[in-house]
């Protein structure tokens, strides 16, 4: 769904990082829009914002509709979701734009768990008093992403997201504890067993973007290493420098498909579909579509992501998922509260994991895993969830990796300016992946501290 051009913020340009510029001569419009705020002060619907739901059925659209359905009988204002296209850049841009012109075209916002701190910090958000949602409820660690520094809630999980290794079960038997492991399952007879060209080792997404963020974090964290803003300067260690050539190494050989390199999300399921690689490294979205598969439903396996060594705990994987907040300037702050509450409902946190694939938040939906017929009964007949894909019993496995490996999940580095920290490590580590320059601890460090606060040079920091 597309902004009304009526709700477009006027005279924007963005520009080195996404940063806010007024350009010149449109004061007069920006000078209105303030008046204004861009939405009529009489709007009778509660209006939330997320990116495009890709994930199968729908399901934010779904439970929207849910609301609206019960209004007629609660006598509640009804809602409205408008999906912003365009990526998770461009995503953060207009939200955090509209936040800057004190927009209150906005009641609920959608936040990725690694913008959260930003716009807590700029004093866009309203903040959850503790009598309002049990924190016992819910996950600590999705919990956790939505706290400020002064420890107050500035955001409530609707759902969450970390990274899994789904493996070929029916090739590769045993589940890789460390990197060693995976790279020594990478052999010639193990890969002459996949139908698919050019058959490999791992998929994953290492193309110039946010993706290459997760991964070579999570890269560095299997390797038992740290990336992290200290006294003002980010600290980058010898075993980060060793998790990242990993990935370079892996590249260099049949470990890591080659095409890796300008992979997304998609890109490296579709390789795992395909039957040309062994491994993949993924979000948990990609367990429905692996298990509606015909020729992999009973043919692969799930587990946390390799640990740094033999015997210890699985490695961690990164955070994702998105919070629920409410902007400063919304118009229907005490509506908003309730449509929060009502999507993070145990009910509504079971559909968006059974039908949706999204990953819960709510304690109790990993006590109780339903599959989707039995927690949405009115499921459309055309809808990808009809005859349940993926049984109960898939479901309750899969929720036990997910609750092991998000109380291991970890937060992307907290620096003062995270986009452009982002950018300089995954155009570095890419550059790295395709140019074949060195992956070195005290050069990454540098170039990171120096991209990771608003005042960095845009020259230094494309």
């Amino acid at each position: 769904m597309t902004i009304p051009k009526s709700q477009l913020w006027r005279g924007v340009a963005f520009v080195a990082g996404f940063a806010l510029v007024v350009a010149p001569g449109v004061v007069h419009r920006y000078a209105r829009y303030q008046h204004d705020c861009g939405r009529a002060t009489t709007a009778n619907e509660i209006v939330m914002v997320s990116g495009e739901d890709l994930n199968p059925g729908r399901r934010r659209q779904q439970l929207i509709k849910a609301w609206n359905d019960s209004v007629p009988t609660t006598g509640k204002m009804p809602a409205r979701l408008i999906e912003l296209p365009g990526g998770a850049d461009q995503e953060r841009a207009q939200l955090l734009a509209a936040q800057q012109l004190r927009s209150c075209t906005y009641d609920v916002l959608s936040l990725d768990v690694v913008w959260i701190p930003e716009f807590i910090r700029a004093g866009y958000l309203e903040e959850f008093l503790p009598s309002e949602f049990n924190r016992n409820q819910f996950l600590d660690k999705p919990w956790q992403a939505g706290t400020g520094d002064d420890g107050r809630q500035y955001a409530i999980p609707y759902h969450s997201d970390v990274g899994l290794l789904y493996y070929r079960k029916d090739i590769v038997p045993k589940q890789p504890r460390t990197w060693e492991d995976l790279r020594r399952a990478v052999t010639k007879k193990a890969l002459s067993k996949l139908g698919g060209k050019d058959p490999a080792g791992l998929a994953t997404q290492l193309a110039d973007y946010e993706g290459l963020t997760v991964n070579g974090m999570e890269a560095i964290w299997g390797a038992g290493g740290k990336v992290e803003w200290r006294n003002n300067k980010m600290v980058v260690d010898n075993a980060a420098a060793t998790g990242l050539r990993r990935l370079t190494d892996g590249m260099a050989s049949s470990v890591i498909i080659g095409e890796s390199a300008e992979f997304r999300e998609s890109h490296s399921l579709e390789a795992f579909t395909d039957d040309r690689v062994l491994f993949l490294r993924n979000w948990p979205f990609a367990y429905q579509v692996i298990a509606a598969d015909p020729l992999l439903k009973k043919r692969f396996g799930v587990a946390e992501l390799p640990g740094p060594a033999p015997g210890s705990t699985p490695g961690s994987g990164a955070l994702g998922g998105h919070g629920l907040a409410i902007p400063k300037n919304a118009l229907h702050k005490k509506e908003a509260r309730e449509l929060i509450a009502f999507l993070t409902e145990p009910v509504r946190q079971q559909q968006l994991f059974a039908c949706g694939g999204y990953v819960p938040v709510r304690k109790e939906v990993y006590q109780n895993v339903k599959a989707c017929s039995q927690v949405d009964r009115q499921v459309p007949p055309d809808s990808p969830e009809v005859g349940d894909p993926v049984s109960q019993e898939q479901l309750q496995e899969l929720a036990g990796i997910l609750d092991a490996a998000l109380e291991r999940a970890r937060l992307r580095p907290d620096v003062p300016y995270y986009p452009a920290f982002s950018r300089a490590f995954h155009r570095y580590l890419h550059d790295s992946l395709t140019q074949g320059t060195v992956i070195d601890a005290p050069t990454l460090a540098d170039r990171l501290t120096d991209c990771s606060q608003p005042t960095s040079p845009q020259a230094a920091c494309p």
